[in-house]
């Protein structure tokens, strides 16, 4: 769909003092040999005493090419338009008689109450449902019925694995209100305690069998009072392309005989991959608040835009893994290697999706770089989740520097924040650079933007060093203080250097660049920067107030000045409950000025507070943000104040320049 004839197609925003909100005009352009159906909303700007997210809009209608665009006042192309569209199905809008039949031939719809607006808005979510389901087509993506491929039968060998695996490891005494009767799953007999209760989550010794068990109160809150735990198993598709891994919920059998396990799962999640695409559906929502968690069944299986997987606790089923993950990116997997895995959370789910993804996450696992694979897999943060280059096909490609730098430290030590320190120095300094260096900062772990500034002064050695130094004085003076780091240190150090720039230090001298006390050094040029900047900021606020003293003006029983002093906008900021304060440093640049507007018999009252940008009022506010406009004395004043006095200036300084 071309849109740049009817982006420049201009609006025609109106004001008419009524309660219509909307006035809807429509156009039938030809737009390389389709006729388009282009609908404006206008907005009445006399009923709108706020900014709204979604002022004048356009909507494009293709039917030939079954697409649909949102148009923005500003001729910008934004999906938002027909998000906010959907609501619109309420408001009243003026729409000619001719107009509403041109919307009611396109849409070949009877009439409605609406003028047809209503029947629009259907065929526009209608429409971007088919040109959302087309994209997904051309993406190679999992459509929303694909989860009818997953295999309705329970995995071969499941029923046991469940008997011998999961089911020993549930021991617990579901006792009942009363707190002295209940059944033992592991005994599988009812009991009865004397002389004491049960109590939720303590843990006591079965009456009967004398295992060890936790308590937990019948049709209570807590998880286990219901449900045993989340079972995983993978399954290949009916296609023979998709890899399913379903997820079953073990619902508590109350008797523990568990005769008919079958009886006791409940299917809740399928999540599928094919090639690298990835998709969810669930039979089952989740309401969580006040630490409680309540389910309930859906109706159907439910494409979920949230494709992340469960992370807490679950058995995963490998029976038949091979089988499932055959001729996929995932059949190379080290599925055993990752589940025998300590000091790390475990999620087989996400570490066979990452091999489908990212094919470099099998080299580095078979290269030993397994902390790295944990990062990625539970680790990633903002600063680190592009450390490497995922979407690679070799081992050599997906990193930012030379592979030999790898060798300086053990594969098993390396973690994605190291690869990112080494991404820093490498793009900050390349080859200049020695391992030697490299190595130091490895070790030492501190950010490398809290010391790179000193670099142009010493060494990175050099640097490091008395960081740590630093920090050792420090904790031998706080023995007390638990957060004294190289970090904080080395932050302070940061600090303490950029201020000695600001102050114009020879930081070439060693007794400058290091000092002995680098806590009491950094106190020092911090009072002083303090000082230098507000004299110069004062000065500079002075300069500004001087240009402006020529505005000042009184009429009749108001007056108006410039604020004279930093400390007066503060005052008025609290005075009248708005943010004025805040405008200081704008107005000492002269990015903007700042007018007191005051009442002649109150001459030291806050009254209204006036910004002036490029001889035109920006705001002008009394108390808690009320405008001018609510007081016809005052919009008066400001009026003739910019009529006689600042626009007057204007043509004064026009004549000048004439002549």
């Amino acid at each position: 769909m071309n849109l740049k004839k009817i982006q420049a197609m201009p609006f025609a925003p109106f004001r008419r003092e009524s309660m219509e909100r909307w006035r809807v005009t429509v156009k039938e352009p030809v737009v390389d040999g389709e006729r388009m159906l282009v609908v404006d909303f206008l907005e009445n700007t006399a009923c709108v005493s706020y900014k709204r997210e979604t002022p004048s809009f356009r909507i494009v209608c293709g039917k030939k090419s079954g697409e649909v665009k949102g148009i923005t006042h500003e001729g910008k192309v934004q999906q938002k338009v027909l998000d906010s569209f959907r609501r619109f199905t309420g408001e009243y809008a003026m729409i000619s008689p001719r107009e509403e039949e041109a919307l009611r031939r396109f849409l070949k719809a009877e009439k409605t109450g609406n003028h047809q607006l209503d029947n629009l808005c259907k065929w526009v979510e209608q429409t971007r449902q088919k040109m959302k389901k087309r994209s997904m087509e051309e993406r190679g993506e999992l459509m929303d019925e694909d989860y009818r491929l997953c295999p309705e039968a329970l995995p071969e060998g499941m029923i046991d694995y469940i008997r011998r695996e999961v089911l020993p490891e549930d021991r617990v005494i579901i006792y009942k209100k009363g707190n002295v009767q209940g059944t033992c799953s592991v005994c599988g007999r009812k009991v009865h305690v004397i002389g004491r209760r049960f109590v939720q989550g303590a843990r006591v010794n079965c009456p009967n069998c004398g295992a060890r068990v936790s308590c937990v109160l019948e049709d209570g809150c807590a998880f286990a009072a219901n449900y045993i735990e989340n079972v995983v198993a993978v399954q290949k598709g009916t296609d023979g392309k998709t890899v399913f891994f379903r997820q079953w919920l073990l619902r508590r059998d109350h008797t523990a005989r568990w005769e008919h396990i079958e009886d006791f799962l409940q299917e809740t999640v399928r999540y599928a991959i094919r090639g690298a695409k990835t998709a969810k559906w669930q039979k089952q929502g989740k309401w969580n608040y006040y630490m409680k968690t309540e389910r309930y069944s859906l109706d159907d299986w439910t494409r979920w835009s949230d494709n992340r997987i469960y992370d807490g606790g679950y058995y995963f089923y490998t029976g038949g893994i091979e089988t499932a993950l055959q001729g996929t990116a995932m059949q190379y997997a080290d599925l055993e290697g990752y589940l025998e895995e300590k000091r790390h959370n475990r999620n087989p789910i996400y570490f066979l999706e990452y091999h489908a993804k990212y094919p470099v996450i099998e080299f580095l696992w078979k290269a030993g770089y397994r902390n790295i694979v944990h990062n990625r897999i539970f680790g990633m943060d903002r600063e680190n989740r592009n450390a490497i280059l995922w979407e690679r096909k070799k081992l050599k490609e997906c990193f930012r520097f030379p592979l030999r730098i790898l060798k300086l430290m053990p594969p098993e030590e390396w973690s994605l924040n190291d690869i990112q320190r080494v991404n820093d120095l490498w793009e900050r300094y390349g080859e200049k650079i020695t391992d030697t260096e490299i190595r130091l900062v490895l070790e030492s772990k501190v950010d490398i933007q809290l010391w790179s500034r000193a670099t142009a002064y010493a060494s990175v050695g050099k640097i490091l060093k008395y960081i740590q130094k630093q920090t050792e004085k420090r904790k031998e003076e706080n023995p007390d203080r638990r957060n004294v780091s190289k970090d904080e240190s080395a932050r302070i150090y940061r600090d303490y250097l950029r201020e000695c720039e600001q102050l114009h230090f020879d930081l070439h001298d060693r007794e400058i660049l290091f000092p002995k006390d680098l806590t009491a050094a950094h106190n020092r040029t911090m009072e002083q920067v303090k000082f230098e900047r507000n004299k110069a900021d004062q000065e500079k606020f002075q300069k500004a107030v001087e240009k402006l003293e020529k505005f000042a003006w009184s009429e009749g029983e108001f007056f108006i000045r410039p604020a004279r002093e930093q400390m007066e906008l503060t005052a008025e900021g609290k005075a009248l409950h708005h943010c004025v304060g805040g405008y200081i440093g704008d107005m000492a640049e002269e990015k903007t000025a700042i007018f007191f507007l005051r009442k002649v018999s109150e001459p030291d009252k806050p009254f209204y507070t006036l910004e002036l940008q490029k001889k035109r009022v920006i705001q002008c506010r009394t108390e808690h943000n009320a405008s001018y406009d609510r007081n016809p004395d005052v919009k008066n004043f400001v009026d003739m104040w910019m009529e006689k006095v600042v626009k007057k200036g204007r043509k004064k300084k026009a004549k000048e320049a004439a002549a």
